[in-house]
Formats: structure tokens, C-alpha cells, sequence
């Protein structure tokens, strides 16, 4: 029962026990196993990052009992390790899934990265119980919406003062997913979400390093932790989203507790407003402007020999996240505007291979982010921040202008990606680490995850290269 001193936590909590598998409606299985193969492609690339390798070496020197893989290794470690290093490679990248905002005084885009921490902390817990596919894919929906709701109630301020949400808030969403799986009870969930919210943490100072992918890793170890601790008779408060101590007010100055009570299912968020997936690896507040630069070089023709400047007008609070004008470095390029309007005019590509140390270091590259120039333009900003609003204006050397307006990327649920589409992102990711007919196995697999008796089907896939 929801009680009013208790009422944020009461909600989470009735929620995460309440729901199964058949209050999942048809269409969101279906977004979640999109999700799946999105967030599972990105794994196996993100294994192979320098991020990755450094922790996978970490991993080996602590040990531990071997329970659950790293994917795209054949690395079996603890749960909660397989969930840290598994949900950072997640979004090493930055290439992994975004929340949309459900409410125009939230800002679009700058909620969370669902799924990396989610179901990191998933499809570990799931091998370590020898779960079945539809009990993962039960547990990742609850803890996505749980992740979602929770990230839309907080305050925009969470955000607003420098807490990467991703690390924040998807440690209660990867928590509530460990907890379904181990089949916590109403006690023992509410000591999960206590524990969970005590080791909430992520600082948006690292955007540009590798800490920015740790944030999701370490939210999906966290919430592991945290159910697993709380199973065995771990305590905390019991209601600790509430009061004036409570998760809620000290990380958000509070919540607008109307966005989440009575909203948890009602509807489901990775239906409305939806989840873009990403069709760029980098900061996604760059993605529809991008998609704008890529349009008008190909409907034009752009020869970049030719081109004088590239201007983008658009908001503070893209500007802001987006900030380095002169990366030295492939993760520093993912907060670039610069680099990445500068690599599509030069290569009409942005995908995996351009962002790469060597390419930001480029001499033809270096020459043509000299050339971008972004500004806050005043009209767009008064617009408010319910889209990524922008204009992307191209002065070639003759005097010729090119321009476009920027509101929405593909990937978004206004423009999705299809499955060809979403298949072609999985082989460029799964690329780096399998052949064509494994990662076609493993795709065809992902699509039918909740119909697998037993989730080993799917790891015995996921770990080194087949011959």
C-alpha cells in the first residue's frame, strides 16, 4: 500500500513485484528486444576498447567465482564484475540508446542511456541463476521502466548540476532488474533500493574519458550488488526515495512525484515517448544536426575542398554537454560538434571508424574543424528544449549557402531504424570480434531471447570468435 511519507518508494517498489511477464505488452517485448540486439552488439565492440582491456585485466587479477561471461571474450567472472565490465563496454562507445523525454520542461535527450546498466545487470544475474529468456527479458523491462520513470520524476537540477544520469539513476534501474530475477520480496526489495541509491554516483566532469563508460558499468555492478546483498539480509531505509534525506531530494533538490505515481507501466516508456537508438557513436545531443550536415553533403554534393565555414546555431544545453572544440582524442570527439560535423563533410561517414585517435589526429581533419563554427542562436533557444533543435548552414567558397534545419535523427521512434538497418550497426559493432554467421546467429537469436528455455543458448554465442 502507498502511504504518503513513503509514497515515491512504495510505488517503485509495488511495481517491480507486481509486474511479470504477461503485464509486458506486445510492443514493448518487441522494443526490448530491439534493445537486445542494440545494446548486445555494442558489448561485444566495447570489449575491445582500451576501456575494456584495462578492465578486463582488473577483472583477472581480482578472480573470483566464475559465473557469468564478459561478452566477446571468453572471460568468465563473478556476476557483479561481468556486470561492471559488461555495462561499460555497453557504452564505451557512446553508441548505445537514449531516453526521450515525456514533458517539454524536461530537456530532450538529457535524461539517461538506458539499457547499457540495465541489461548489463540482466544478462549477468540471468547466467548466474541459469534463468530462462523470458525471465531476462521480464527483469530488463521492469528495471528499463524503472530507470526511465525514475530519471523523468527527479528534478531537472540532478542533471542540470553535473550528475551523469546514466550512472545515477541506472543503478536503481539495473537494482530493480537483479532484484526481479532473484525473486526478492517486498522486504528485501526495499533493502535493494536502499543500498542501490547509497552507491548512486556519476560526474558529467568525466564526458571525454573513459570514466563516462565506467558511470553505466559501475551501475550495473551496483545494482548486482546491492539485490544480491539485500537477498542475503543486507539493511537500509526502507523508503528511500522519500523525504527530506531521501535519494530523490538530496541528488535533485525533489521530484515532481506526478511523473512517476501511477505512471510506472501506465504507459510504458519504451513505447511513449519511446528509446532512440543511436546512429552515430558519440553524444547524441549532436545526432539530429549531424544527420542534417550528412543530408545536405550528399543532396548537394559538398566538395569539402570548397566549403569557407560550417556554422550550427543551436541551444546552451546542447552546446554545453558538447564541448570540445579542439578533441586531441577519440572520446573528447564524441563531445565534439566540431569533429563530428567536420568528419561528415570529409568522409560522409561517422560511424566506428572514424572516431578513432588516429582520424582526430589527422592533419585534413585537424584542418577542417578550424572551419565549425557553433554559436547559441537566441530564437532557438526562446523555442525551449523539448527537441535538439539546430541549423546547420554550410558558406562555400563561391558564396553559395547550404542550410538545414535539425530537430529529430533517425533511430528516434519519429524516424526508426529498421531491422536491415539496425542489422547493418549490429555487423559494423559484432564486426570487430565475430564472423558474418555467428553474428547472424546471435541476432537471429536476440529476436526470439524470450522463447530461450535456458539463457546459456544465448552466452555460449556471445563468448570468443567461432571457427
Amino acid at each position: 500500500m502507498v502511504k504518503p511519507e513513503s509514497a515515491l518508494t512504495d510505488a517503485v517498489a509495488e511495481f517491480i513485484l507486481a509486474a511479470g511477464y504477461d503485464d509486458i505488452p506486445e510492443d514493448v517485448r518487441s522494443i526490448s528486444r530491439r534493445c537486445f540486439v542494440d545494446g548486445t552488439g555494442l558489448m561485444v565492440a566495447g570489449s575491445t576498447e582500451a576501456s575494456g582491456r584495462i578492465l578486463q585485466k582488473y577483472a583477472r587479477e581480482l578472480g573470483g567465482e566464475p559465473e557469468a561471461l564478459v561478452v566477446g571474450t571468453g572471460m568468465t567472472v563473478p556476476a557483479h564484475t561481468a556486470a561492471l565490465l559488461n555495462g561499460t563496454a555497453a557504452h564505451a562507445q557512446d553508441y548505445d540508446d537514449t531516453q526521450l523525454s515525456s514533458y517539454p520542461d524536461r530537456v530532450y535527450g538529457l535524461l539517461t542511456h538506458p539499457t547499457a546498466p540495465v541489461l548489463a545487470a540482466s544478462l549477468a544475474m540471468a547466467e548466474a541463476m541459469g534463468s530462462t529468456g523470458q525471465e531476462l527479458l521480464t527483469a530488463f523491462a521492469i528495471g528499463f521502466e524503472v530507470e526511465c520513470k525514475v530519471a523523468e520524476a527527479i528534478k531537472p537540477e540532478h542533471y542540470a548540476k553535473g550528475f551523469h544520469t546514466t550512472g545515477t539513476v541506472g543503478a536503481i534501474g539495473a537494482a530493480a532488474a537483479a532484484a526481479k530475477l532473484l525473486g526478492l520480496g517486498e522486504r528485501e526489495l526495499r533493502m535493494c533500493l536502499g543500498i542501490v541509491c547509497s552507491e548512486s554516483a556519476g560526474l558529467r566532469a568525466n564526458f571525454g574519458t573513459m570514466t563516462k563508460p565506467y558511470h553505466a558499468g559501475r551501475a550495473a555492478e551496483n545494482g548486482v550488488a546491492a539485490a544480491r546483498l539485500a537477498g542475503g539480509g543486507f539493511t537500509a531505509d526502507p523508503a528511500i526515495l522519500d523525504g527530506r534525506w531521501g535519494f530523490f531530494q538530496i541528488m535533485g533538490g525533489g521530484a515532481d512525484a506526478g511523473y512517476l505515481l501511477g505512471k510506472l507501466g501506465n504507459p510504458w516508456s519504451a513505447v511513449e515517448p519511446g528509446v532512440s537508438i543511436k546512429p552515430y557513436p558519440c553524444g547524441s545531443l549532436g545526432h539530429p544536426a549531424m544527420d542534417a550536415m550528412r543530408d545536405l553533403v550528399i543532396e548537394k554534393d559538398v566538395d569539402p575542398a570548397k566549403v569557407k565555414k560550417v556554422r550550427f546555431g543551436t541551444t546552451s544545453k546542447v552546446l554545453e554537454p558538447l564541448r570540445y572544440a579542439d578533441p586531441q582524442n577519440e572520446l573528447e570527439a564524441k563531445f565534439s560538434l566540431q569533429f563530428g560535423l567536420g568528419i561528415l563533410l570529409l568522409e560522409r561517414k561517422a560511424g566506428l571508424r572514424q572516431y578513432r585517435d588516429e582520424v582526430v589526429q589527422r592533419p585534413d581533419v585537424r584542418e577542417v574543424m578550424k572551419k565549425v563554427e557553433t554559436y547559441t542562436d537566441d530564437e532557438i533557444e526562446k523555442m525551449g528544449y523539448a527537441l535538439i533543435r539546430g541549423k546547420v548552414s554550410i558558406e562555400m567558397e563561391d558564396g553559395t549557402v547550404h542550410e538545414k534545419m535539425s530537430e529529430l535523427s533517425r533511430g528516434t521512434p519519429q524516424r526508426p531504424m529498421n531491422r536491415e538497418e539496425l542489422y547493418e550497426k549490429f555487423q559494423e559493432c559484432c564486426g570487430l570480434v565475430y564472423g558474418e554467421r555467428q553474428i547472424a546467429q546471435i541476432e537471429r537469436l536476440l529476436y526470439k531471447v524470450d522463447t530461450v528455455e535456458n539463457i546459456h543458448a544465448l552466452i555460449e554465442l556471445l563468448g570468443p570468435a567461432q571457427g
